[in-house]
């Protein structure tokens, strides 16, 4: 129906596109995953789907079919002998053993992993080293039999099929067998055996080289003859060429007309006079009643010589130290007093000569003597006059803070203490404080100020000491006012009529 109400014909010619089912199928290898395909993602082998638009704007249903070749990981292994080093391996070289890897283009075009894992067998080169007596037969080698010393080979394959060097080195040890004539006196010792009779012996040992070595041993024994001497001295007797102070029984060797030891016997007793020893200390001198009676007045060794009951000489002997007792003097000078400490004990307090009668270390009186001289120190009083800046003062070990009085001890110029009492005065300047005003400026001790403010002045005063002086100073600066008029006729200012 047309908007007027009246009907019309409206012919539709339609048109139907056709939609389309394809179907994809496609080949990757497994190092491709994941695989995107018009935005499905495949993560292995499958069947997936999509819908795509046609140029007519239909869709269409897409089936891909993804098959996944897989690569392939193989590993190879080679054992090779030493000698056979180094070896080439798909490009790979290998100079020992080791493991290496390479990747192949596999049939099915994927990329394949290759392991070679070369083992190498190294022979075991055995060397043996072997010492024997007259010969030696290489069991364990090429089997032959050896008589002299020498480093030989043998050369074989081993288990692993390699080739194996063994060494020898063969020492062969022929023993000496060696005869020995000896001459003897009493007996002989051979090896560890004691023989005492002339014959013919043999032993049989190893050795140094472990090989059996038989020695012979010609023998011949002599056995010397010793003869014995009884015989009696004073002191001393001479025998052989050898004196003898000692009773006892002594030998002497001497070889024989075989060249043997012959050992002869001395039975000797020996009389020995007692050889008195006196020792003596006196002081000044000594008689020796026990001895030969005579008066000594000095030190020294002396001897008194008789017959012994036995008829041998006896010497006595004395020793004798004489003492002389020290006089000694002392000569002192002391402060006040003086107390004789090495002497009598005794305090003296006036100077003098003094002595001390006593026994020395000996036993023998000692008189000593005391030169003494008495000392006595001084007193005196200084005065000092100081600023009141200066403390505290110092003075012979001595502190002042303030004015007043203190005393020192000190040495004089005969070593003996003196007391100095010194008398302290102090100083204390005046500070003066000085208050202006001024217009302008102001002058003050040579100086010009033209601001306000506090100012000090330092100076001595008639004592010396420092004086600090204070101005408490005021500067008035008068207004200029400029004043500017404009009048009729005349105009009056401060009184005056311009």
């Amino acid at each position: 129906q047309t908007v007027n109400g009246c009907d019309s014909v409206i012919t539709l010619t339609l048109t139907v596109n056709p939609t389309y089912l394809i179907t994809e199928e496609r080949t990757v290898c497994s190092a491709g995953l994941p695989y995107l395909w018009n935005g499905v993602v495949f993560t292995g082998p499958g069947t997936k789907f999509a819908s795509l638009h046609t140029a007519t704007g239909c869709d269409s249903v897409v089936t891909m079919i993804l098959t996944v070749d897989e690569a392939f990981e193989v590993t190879v292994n080679r054992a090779v002998c030493v000698d056979e080093l180094p070896i080439v391996w798909n490009g790979k070289t290998f100079n020992a053993a080791g493991t290496q890897t390479v990747t192949l283009e596999a049939s099915n075009g994927c990329d394949s992993i290759v392991t070679m894992v070369v083992t190498v067998n190294t022979p075991v080169h055995q060397a043996y080293t072997v010492v024997e007596c007259g010969s030696y037969t290489w069991t364990n080698g090429d089997g032959a039999t050896y008589t002299a010393s020498g480093t030989h080979t043998y050369s074989h394959t081993d288990a692993n099929g390699c080739t194996q060097v063994d060494t020898l080195h063969l020492t062969i040890h022929n023993p000496v067998h060696t005869a020995v004539t000896v001459s003897e006196c009493g007996s002989y010792t051979w090896n560890g055996q004691t023989y005492t009779t002339s014959g013919n012996y043999t032993y049989s040992h190893t050795d140094a080289n472990g090989c059996t070595q038989v020695d012979t041993l010609h023998l011949t024994i002599y056995n010397p003859v010793n003869t014995a001497i009884t015989a009696q001295a004073c002191g001393s007797f001479v025998w052989n060429g050898e004196t003898y102070t000692t009773s006892g029984t002594h030998t002497f060797s001497h070889t024989d007309a075989h060249g043997c030891t012959q050992v002869d016997t001395l039975h000797l007793t020996i009389f020995n006079p007692v050889h008195q020893a006196v020792s003596v200390s006196e002081c000044g001198s000594y008689t020796w009643t026990a001895g030969n009676g005579q008066t000594y007045t000095a030190s020294g060794d002396y001897t008194h010589s008789h017959l012994d009951a036995n008829g041998c000489t006896q010497v006595d002997t004395l020793h004798l130290t004489i003492f002389n007792p020290m006089h000694t003097a002392v000569t002192v000078s002391a402060c006040g007093s003086y107390t004789w400490a090495d002497g009598n004990g005794q305090t003296y307090i006036t100077s003098g000569d003094y002595t001390y009668s006593h026994l020395d270390a000996h036993g023998c009186t000692q008189v000593d003597t005391l030169h003494l001289t008495i000392l006595h120190g001084s007193s005196a009083v200084i005065a000092n006059t100081i600023c009141a800046s200066e403390l505290p003062y110092e003075w012979n070990g001595v502190t002042f803070t303030e004015a007043g009085m203190q005393t020192a001890t000190i040495e004089a110029a005969n070593g003996c203490d003196s007391v100095v009492t010194m008398v302290l005065m102090v100083n204390t300047p005046v500070h003066h404080a000085y208050t202006a005003e001024a217009c302008g400026s102001y002058t003050w001790n040579g100086t010009v100020y033209s601001v306000s403010g506090n100012y000090t002045y330092s100076h001595q005063d008639v004592n010396g000491c420092t004086q600090v002086d204070t101005l408490h100073l005021t500067i008035f600066n008068p207004v200029h006012q400029a004043v500017t008029v404009s009048e009729c006729g005349s105009y009056t200012w401060n009184g005056t009529v311009y």
